[in-house]
């Protein structure tokens, strides 16, 4: 699971994010590659708003890979 907290803008609330799965290994992997500052990674909403979004969970657990997927550069097994 991957527990988030944005810290929205003018326009936007802030709110905690949990998420699941696929959508948290996905998600988390994009978070990475966001600049990070400030204790956080940050990316700029619809408006032109600064968000800041802060972790709530290891790194390694987030950017490990789904269950039942290989990691990325990996071997496919045979079939």
């Amino acid at each position: 699971m991957l527990k988030l907290t944005d810290s929205g803008c003018g326009q936007h609330q802030a709110r905690h994010l949990a998420l699941k799965g696929v959508t948290a290994a996905l998600v988390g992997r994009l978070i990475f590659n966001l600049p990070l500052n400030d204790g956080g990674h940050h990316y700029i909403c619809e408006h032109g708003h600064t968000h800041r979004l802060t972790l709530l969970q290891p790194q390694e657990q987030v950017t490990s890979s789904p269950p039942g997927r290989g990691r990325a550069g990996g071997t496919a097994p045979a079939h």
